[in-house]
């Protein structure tokens, strides 16, 4: 009987220890502050005493979750469990595009990139050196993803592009790994999309110099952007160019036409308010660009390719003054351009180019960075 009250003891004490186990563990209400964004509307930051939640939101339906990260220094610290855990900072990730590059490479993390879709078209030197070297494995193309090999290297994360269509690569793949879906291109304002760089920073330990870069990016800008209003001509501009029949120019509230409009060209559709490309027919651009000044976005390096392209190229008013730029001045020998990686992060950059070549008087001693001449 003795023996049988002495084992009914340990069990008890057993179970209240487990009980109390599973009691310390489980997450409480948590008070969280929630960090003040300047531009960005697609995501939200928030402290609590323990960790960080870092939500992303669909641009496309309001109020939807694309993903939830508690975002935490060590793996014993309990969280909600209604989101991904992710111990940070991360020290091996996997990205599927490019403008990921950017932001990773402008806060010095590029070492931690593992895996890659197309590593051969990357721009950043660090990121071609560590492909060369077999340091980062390639992932295939964005749209034709190598799944076993993502989930054979193992990485902490995987950064992809998120689009309103969805992806059934990365749902294969959610329950292997952590997805983080970016929508930074979909963000309606120039610099919202370089405030993005603060999720980075976070993922990355490097809050701090997230936070100083994006500054700097937008005090340089609002600098441009004041200096460009002292323009007293303003020279019509147009931009891309035909692909199968169609001609795909700016929206006016779009990346590039928020470009355009801070630095004070005259652009036909500046009023019009999509956010994303229009797409027009050749009639349509020829009646309102025939007389453009300036010709921006041409995917060539001279104007006999152009000519290849499209006979009709030829009659354009930009292209008889040679006042034709492309978009390919930072192109390495692999194809990989800059101006799709750290244009988003750095945009005072390509506004600076801008007024350089519409308005020279203002800034008559800069090279352009990103863009360049169509010969």
């Amino acid at each position: 009987m003795q023996k049988y009250l002495i084992h009914l003891v340990f069990i008890c004490l057993l179970l209240c220890a487990c009980n109390h186990q599973q009691t310390t563990n489980t997450p409480q209400a948590y008070t969280y502050t929630t960090d003040s964004l300047r531009y960005a509307q697609h995501f939200c930051i928030q402290q609590a005493s323990n960790h960080t939640l870092l939500t992303l939101y669909s641009p496309w339906q309001k109020g939807h979750v694309l993903g939830r990260y508690y975002l935490i220094p060590h793996d014993s610290i309990a969280t909600p469990t209604n989101g991904h855990r992710i111990v940070v900072p991360l020290e091996k990730v996997c990205i599927q595009s490019a403008p990921h590059v950017g932001y990773i490479d402008a806060l010095n993390q590029t070492h931690k990139v593992i895996g890659a879709c197309s590593p051969q078209l990357l721009y950043s030197p660090i990121a071609q050196q560590r492909y060369q070297q077999n340091l980062i494995t390639h992932l295939g193309d964005a749209y034709q993803m190598r799944l076993e090999k993502i989930k054979q290297i193992a990485p902490q994360a995987l950064l992809t592009t998120a689009y309103p269509q969805g992806d059934n690569q990365t749902q294969r793949l959610q329950n292997d790994l952590i997805i983080i879906p970016t929508t930074e291109w979909a963000e309606p304002n120039v610099l919202a999309r370089a405030e993005w760089i603060k999720i980075y920073g976070l993922l990355f330990g490097c809050t701090q110099q997230a936070d100083s870069i994006f500054q700097y990016t937008v005090d340089t800008y609002q600098k441009y952007a004041t200096l460009a209003k002292q323009a007293t001509s303003h020279p019509s501009i147009m931009s891309g160019l035909p692909y199968k029949d169609t001609w795909y120019m700016p929206g006016g509230q779009s990346f590039m036409g928020q470009l355009l409009q801070d630095a004070n060209i005259h652009y036909h559709y500046a009023q019009n308010t999509e956010t994303s490309s229009l797409p027009l027919s050749f009639e349509t651009v020829w009646y309102h660009f025939g007389q453009a000044d300036i010709w921006i976005g041409i995917d060539a390096d001279t104007q006999e390719q152009l000519l290849q392209m499209d006979v009709r190229l030829g009659n354009f008013k930009a292209f008889k003054n040679k006042k034709l730029y492309h978009y390919r001045k930072r192109t390495n020998a692999t194809g990989g351009n800059d101006f799709w990686e750290s244009a988003m992060v750095y945009p005072h950059r390509l506004l600076q180019d801008l007024i350089t070549i519409t308005h020279p008087h203002l800034l008559p001693s800069d090279s352009c960075f990103y863009i360049g001449p169509v010969l």
